[in-house]
């Protein structure tokens, strides 16, 4: 297969061959098969995709790991080849079994997609021949850098218009790039094995995972997390409120996509088991909001009547969470020192901070939001408090004072520690 003509769908079906084990193809001496695995939606819970993976053997019948088999491979040569004849062997694999619902993920090298004018009818000449719907296709988009990023874009839009999907995969690695992200929008964003191995380590900041997420959310994006081959992987993603995940926890690669997925069910009841319990068993007593809903209006009404902030502040700390209470004004601008529920709360390594009078406040969500809706109480967070150094929340309310509008603010805590029986 070294010509043009070789290389459309056309020239690459006379070479698909089916055997017990499905659907492959033969290439200088390699051959070219599928294995499926299943992507699961943590919300939905159940089966949504399933991610085509090239299974290769060399003639002697050595496996041959895909990365090194392209790595080998020249960019406008056998790799183009490679890609196409895997991507032939793959739909022809998935038509077959019937699969009625779900995404199709099939992998495409950036660097390919530079060199090959003529990409786009390759893939709809797949869809149609295989009767397989663009929505139901998902582009892999390995994270790569390339060296023309504006044809790369191009490339991206041009999917797009055709109702294709777009997924970046392997986030997380050396080549990792939020600009790009930012800028193409894609649909998913698969955080890598090495990233989500890492998230998960004891000793790692659960709060990282979670802003990670949110950062992608907002930037229009699902989630998901590959690679999840132990329950505490599992459980940290979802915790952070990953959208997706695939692993050898969840399903094992199999030609047959049914044996895939065949333990999915019991396996996606049994991560919402352990999450509930593992949420229930965690260390401290996690917040009630409408306790510190509460609090919050108790304190501004207490402030408003009395202007003793100190004494707001007592009635404030009622709730076991309240670490902080402020006051600003309607310009966002704070002329009273906070006070805290513990003195000297603040953290050593946070004094250049303190006196924290004089400061602004105006661009924090929290002051925004309470502002906008007076009266009602507005909750910020988790995010990295800038008076005890570590994550909190923070919820506010707008009062008229003194013909005047003030914002009433507390920071406060996720959770906070239980007795146990030795303290009674």
């Amino acid at each position: 297969m070294s010509s043009k003509r070789d290389l459309t769908l056309a020239g690459i079906l006379p070479h698909l061959a089916r055997d017990s084990r499905g659907w492959h193809i033969v290439y200088q001496g390699v051959t070219l098969r599928s294995a499926f695995q299943p992507v699961v939606s943590i919300t939905h819970k159940r089966v949504v995709g399933y991610e085509a993976l090239l299974r290769a053997t060399q003639a002697d019948g050595q496996a041959i790991a895909p990365d090194r088999l392209f790595a080998r491979a020249k960019a406008t040569g056998p790799a183009l080849a490679l890609e196409r004849l895997a991507r032939c062997v793959h739909f022809a694999n998935f038509a077959e079994q019937n699969v009625e619902t779900g995404w199709l993920f099939v992998n495409a090298l950036p660097q390919l997609l530079r060199v090959t004018p003529n990409h786009r009818a390759f893939t709809d000449d797949l869809c149609d021949h295989f009767g397989i719907p663009h929505h139901r296709l998902v582009i892999e988009l390995i994270e790569q850098p390339s060296t023309d990023e504006s044809n790369f874009d191009r490339m991206v839009d041009a999917m797009r218009e055709r109702d294709l999907l777009i997924a970046i995969d392997d986030f997380g690695t050396g080549f990792s790039n939020f600009d790009r992200i930012w800028r193409m929008r894609p649909d998913i964003v698969k955080l890598d094995r090495s990233l989500v191995s890492r998230i998960a380590t004891p000793n790692a900041d659960s709060q990282f995972a979670t802003q990670l997420v949110t950062m992608l959310h907002r930037a229009g994006t699902m989630v998901l997390g590959e690679g999840v081959e132990t329950e505490d992987e599992l459980l940290t993603l979802m915790e952070a409120d990953v959208d997706f995940v695939q692993g050898f926890w969840l399903g094992r690669p199999n030609m047959s996509v049914a044996h895939a997925c065949a333990d999915a069910p019991a396996r996606i009841e049994s991560m919402w088991q352990r999450f509930h319990a593992r949420s229930a068993a965690l260390p401290g007593m996690p917040v009630e909001f409408g306790s510190v809903e509460e609090a919050v209006l108790g304190g501004a009404r207490t402030y408003k009547a009395t202007d003793d902030l100190s004494l707001a502040a007592q009635h404030t700390f009622r709730s076991p969470w309240a670490r902080r209470v402020f006051v600003v004004d309607r310009h966002g601008d704070q002329h009273r020192p906070s006070i805290a529920a513990e003195p000297r709360s603040e953290a050593p390594r946070m004094a250049p901070l303190f006196p924290d009078t004089a400061s602004n406040w105006s661009r924090r969500a929290y002051f925004k939001r309470a502002l906008a809706a007076p009266g009602r109480v507005a909750v910020m967070g988790p995010h990295y408090s800038l008076t005890e150094g570590k994550d909190c929340y923070t919820a506010a309310v707008t009062i008229e004072r003194g013909g005047g509008l003030e914002v009433f603010c507390v920071d406060f805590v996720a959770s906070v520690q239980t007795p146990s029986a030795s303290d009674d």
